[in-house]
């Protein structure tokens, strides 16, 4: 296993999943298997699938950290996103098997499994990008994005006509793409 460089102020949890300290691992089993087990039950799965769900968001955080030097701020809140995007991810595919005429097709775990990977850091990209644009254009994009209709827009934002709210996220949207295309995990 590959020395890695962790600082003092790096989270323990972290940590622990690279070092497979098994005390600490319990504790995160314990302190946040909860949350995830209410959300997946919440939205119909099973506790088998909220164990798999988990115990393969762990394993995302262990590669994210290994192989792209992952950084989280918060274990707790950036764990509970993954099993929610994972869990939403399983729904979607259970939804098309069952369009599938009920014919059950077998899957390739390794390959989902890298495909999630991959979404995921596209997400991740996304909302680091994000973040950097002004507070005007997130607020524009965010509206946008959440479908709000131009009208609403302009209410909320004081734009005196559609056409300038149009202009405005178009400028907001090329600036975000142009961020997303110049970092090298673009790629």
């Amino acid at each position: 296993m590959t020395d890695y460089k962790l600082e003092q102020s790096e989270d323990r949890f972290v940590y622990a999943l690279l070092k497979n300290d098994s005390v600490v691992i319990s504790e995160i089993y314990k302190r946040f298997f909860p949350k995830a087990l209410h959300f997946i039950l919440q939205n119909h799965g099973t506790h088998a699938q909220a164990k798999d769900i988990f115990q393969e968001s762990l394993l995302y955080i262990i590669i994210g950290i290994r192989e792209r030097n992952l950084k989280i701020n918060n274990f707790e809140a950036y764990l509970f996103t993954i099993c929610k995007n994972m869990w939403r991810r399983e729904i979607e595919k259970q939804k098309k098997r069952v369009i599938k005429d009920g014919l059950h097709t077998l899957e390739d775990k390794e390959t989902n499994f890298a495909s999630f990977m991959v979404e995921q850091e596209h997400l991740e990209l996304y909302r680091e990008k994000f973040n950097l644009l002004s507070d005007n254009c997130k607020q524009i994009l965010s509206l946008f994005f959440n479908d709000v209709p131009y009208e609403d827009i302009i209410r909320e934002l004081s734009y005196a006509t559609i056409n300038t709210a149009r202009q405005r996220i178009f400028k907001c949207k090329s600036k975000l793409i142009k961020l997303i295309k110049s970092d090298t995990k673009f790629n």
